[in-house]
């Protein structure tokens, strides 16, 4: 189709670029292109074969004005010599009002709700009754409510993305999947590959929980009142436009020209810039638009227009900056530096090749001296030179041992997302020597997972010898109490917090601890000793601080952790890695391999993500009282610990982890195993079933719902915990007076009411 001229509309956003066209007189010329970025050598490639193909579709006619939008908007603009710039909130709304009201849409001619999914980010955009945006959001820096959240599943599945949701609509039982991070999905994913779920239902879990992330963080409360809208690339997923219907109870209408809206919003108001700066619309002799002011640069295609990296030394943010220059007459001519949190980076003076020494952490986090005064945080008090601590007394609860230990056998069993783990002490005075310790990939059945640690765990015991007490910890530990224990109560099978065991057994080995720091393989904690309590923060909805970052890179690169800490180590400089998303980090890492990165910088650059995002996160604001230790599975890998210790200055001494890995990775279970030694010289006896009779019987969960008359509530998806076939146990229902479903089912008229609702309403 050959026209006089165009207006055009750039779309480039993280993964895709996107370009639409629009005559003279406002209407849809062309083809439309969609072009995936990594099928061209670099972004601004990428652009100009898009560009290209659009030009070619409508007879190269001449460009009369060019809008430029999405994340690569700024550098793009350079090399195309753009008239317009804009927001995508701007670009996608004023593309779908224009689709509206040329009768694109038939039967509707408005819209009050905008949903916008992309590759890398999601928005919401809500309109007014005149068809004007009244409210939007976005997403923050997280994949799992976007594009990529699915393409990660697709590749973990092995089909295309044009192909998963077709196969997902097959599914008659959607899976439960994780819905707050994509490396948790992946493993959540994996795991009911491994129990034999069908693929189907997996794919269409894995739109659902798209669905649920994007309500809940992007239209969190915001009522999204019909006329609904779906545009974006993943409005192609036919799976996910139903899961929104299911969602909103109301009719989701995918946007024509889906994939480009926001290029087409960028085309059209090209065309109204252009008119503006003319005055009027200047008629040439065909009727059209006169072109002579637009800004587009026909030779885009000629210029050798580059990117770099570079590094600004303006302040201690230390930027990791994106250099666009182009080669001219064999000179490079530097167009813009962009990506700097301050105008520093606007003084070429501050723009250099190698990073600023150690700006690859931001010091949110401050440590003080062994030995200087504590000023505390929360319950945390002060306290003076000299003066003695008094620690937290969590294992006795204020009462002096009324027995002594001696020679006692003492477990703990810490129930994981990833792992569970176990330990076994015996009891010496006030030490204690670790007879074993073991863990167990918890591969998403937390039951399968506890009865192969308690083989385990029988095995590692001395022949002729009981244990005293079991302590359990960990997101399982109160259904792994319940299995193992015949009372919730007065027994020395005590269930604590994850909290209070990782400090109980850092305590035990280091007793003037100040602080610590555990960092797992999906979830990472803080904890800070003050005089009269603990302060603590954790992150368990995002695998960019924890060892699920690490893990995912190395697997993406086909090596061990072994192999990744040795090259690690071996890096001369590190890279700058992304890290505020881990699947955002590994797509930024991947990509910087294919520059030409050393593969151990890369490596190191990544420990030193989980570093700045674990203190960004977590420290923000704290003093971390000295001596620090670490504890947790992605310790083991040494360059992290390297790491940490250079940026918070510290010594061995002072930043301190356990040369006994073991310890590193089960010390939650050997702090439960404290806490049961300590209620056990409190006098109160275990309530241990025995291996025996745990490991013959049989568990199960069930899923219902509970309704009690008296009670104006309806508990929808509590939990039931069968032994044998009979209610042991009841999980999940918040505040109930009735407390059916509020733990181990003592009471037989808890086990009769939930044995009822089984029968009456069991749902999975």
């Amino acid at each position: 189709m050959a026209v006089d001229s165009v207006y055009l509309g750039v779309d480039v956003g993280s993964t895709t670029v996107k370009v639409a066209g629009v005559d003279g007189d406002r209407s849809m010329v062309g083809t439309s292109v969609y072009m995936r970025l990594d099928q061209c050598p670099s972004q601004l490639e990428a652009v100009k074969r898009a560009v290209g193909a659009y030009l070619e579709s409508v007879g190269n006619a001449d460009v009369a004005g060019l809008g430029v939008t999405g994340s690569g908007r700024e550098l793009v603009a350079l090399l195309l010599g753009a008239d317009l710039i804009r927001t995508e909130i701007f670009a996608h709304a004023a593309g779908l009002n224009y689709l509206l009201r040329s009768g694109h849409v038939p039967g509707v001619t408005s819209a009050r709700a905008l949903i916008e999914i992309g590759g890398q980010d999601s928005k919401l955009i809500t309109f007014d009754d005149e068809g004007m945006p009244a409210y939007f959001n976005m997403n923050t820096i997280c994949s799992a409510g976007t594009g990529e959240f699915l393409k990660q599943l697709g590749d973990e599945a092995g089909i295309a993305l044009d192909e998963l949701g077709r196969i997902a609509l097959e599914s008659p039982a959607p899976a439960v999947i994780d819905a707050t991070c994509t490396v948790f999905s992946k493993r959540d994913f994996r795991h009911l590959t491994q129990k034999g779920v069908p693929l189907a239902d997996r794919l269409m879990g894995a739109c659902l929980a798209l669905v649920r992330n994007y309500m809940q963080n992007v239209a969190r409360s915001t009522q999204l009142l019909p006329p609904v809208f779906f545009q974006g690339g993943v409005a192609a997923n036919e799976a996910v436009r139903q899961g929104f219907q299911r969602y909103l109870g109301t009719e989701v209408h995918v946007t024509p020209y889906a994939g480009v809206v926001g290029a087409i919003g960028m085309a059209v108001s090209a065309h109204e810039t252009m008119a503006d700066a003319c005055g009027q619309a200047r008629a040439t002799a065909d009727g059209e638009v006169g072109s002579q002011s637009s800004r587009f640069r026909h030779d885009y295609a000629e210029r050798q227009f580059r990117s770099r990296v570079r590094h600004c030394h303006g302040c201690g943010n230390g930027c990791a900056l994106a250099q666009a220059f182009e080669v001219a007459d064999g000179e490079e001519l530097v167009i813009d530096t962009l990506g700097g949190r301050c105008d520093g980076c606007r003084n070429p003076d501050n723009v250099r090749k190698e990073p600023v020494s150690r700006a690859f952490v931001l010091h949110a986090a401050f440590t003080r001296p062994r030995g200087e005064a504590w000023q505390g945080r929360g319950r945390g008090g002060a306290r003076d030179r000299g003066q003695p601590r008094r620690l937290p007394d969590l294992v006795y609860s204020g009462t002096r041992p009324v027995r002594p230990s001696e020679a006692r056998l003492f477990a703990g069993i810490d129930g994981g997302s990833r792992g569970t783990k176990w330990a076994l002490l015996e009891s010496r005075g006030p030490d204690v020597k670790v007879l074993g310790t073991g863990a167990v990939d918890t591969a998403g059945d937390a039951i399968a997972a506890l009865m192969q640690a308690l083989r385990e765990l029988k095995a590692a015991i001395p022949l002729g010898r009981e244990l005293s007490g079991v302590g359990t910890t960990g997101s399982a530990g109160e259904l792994f109490r319940d299995i193992i224990t015949a009372r919730s109560r007065d027994t020395s099978d005590v269930r604590c917090t994850e909290i209070v065991a990782h400090y109980v057994w850092a305590s035990h080995w280091k007793p003037d601890v100040g602080t610590i720091i555990d960092i797992g393989g999906n979830d990472a904690k803080l904890i800070l000793v003050g005089d009269s309590g603990l302060d603590f923060a954790m992150n368990d909805k995002c695998a960019a601080g924890t060892g699920s970052f690490i893990e995912a890179v190395a697997r993406r690169f086909g090596v061990s952790l072994e192999e990744f800490a040795r090259e690690a180590e071996a890096a001369a400089e590190p890279a700058q890695v992304a890290g505020r998303c881990a699947v955002f980090g590994e797509s930024d890492i991947v990509h910087k391999s294919r520059l030409g990165y050393d593969r151990g910088e890369l490596f190191m650059g990544l420990c030193h993500a989980v570093c700045r995002t674990f203190l960004s996160d977590l420290g923000r604001g704290r003093t971390l009282a000295t001596p620090i230790v670490a504890q947790g599975g992605a310790f083991l890998i040494e360059p992290l610990q390297t790491v940490f210790r250079k940026v918070l200055g510290l010594s061995d001494d002072d930043f301190v982890v356990s040369e006994d890995p073991a310890q590193v990775l089960c010390a939650g279970a050997l702090g439960a195993a404290l806490v049961a030694r300590g209620r056990w010289e409190q006098g109160f006896d275990s309530a241990f079933k025995g291996f025996d009779a745990v490991l013959s019987s049989s568990y199960s969960t069930v899923t219902t719902v509970c309704t009690q008359a008296g009670c104006h509530r309806r508990c929808d998806r509590v939990v039931a915990l069968l032994e044998n076939g009979t209610v042991l146990a009841g999980y999940r229902s918040v505040d109930c007076s009735f407390a059916h479903f509020s733990g181990l089912a003592e009471d037989p008229a808890q086990r009769r009411h939930i044995q009822a609702m089984l029968k009456g309403s069991a749902c999975g």
